[in-house]
């Protein structure tokens, strides 16, 4: 399956939004996979897989997110993200000098 690179910077109320967005598809999945184990529609477990990759969709954003300096920071000061975390864009620019 292709796959697509989003490099977005949001505020932290879109971020909740987008968090907010996912959760409720994925539990709108589990309430079909419910439904479905009434005999309605598709079988239950095509429902909860659907709803595994929107709450793995939804961990991957958390993993990946970084805060980012507030304006007027000085930009040699790191984001409070820990010493082992590394941005995304960090990660993609290594592999992509890798291919």
């Amino acid at each position: 399956m292709r796959r697509k690179h989003l490099d977005v910077s949001v505020s932290h109320d879109e971020f909740e939004d987008l968090n907010n967005a996912l959760e409720d598809h994925r539990d709108g999945f589990k309430q079909m996979a419910e439904e479905a184990a009434n005999g309605f529609g598709l079988e239950p477990e095509y429902w909860e897989g659907r709803a595994a990759e929107v709450e793995g969709l939804r961990e991957t954003i958390h993993e990946h997110s970084t805060d980012e300096p507030e304006q007027g920071e000085s930009s040699t000061k790191e984001a409070d993200t820990g010493p082992e975390v590394d941005s995304a864009r960090d990660r993609d620019s290594e592999s992509d000098s890798r291919q």
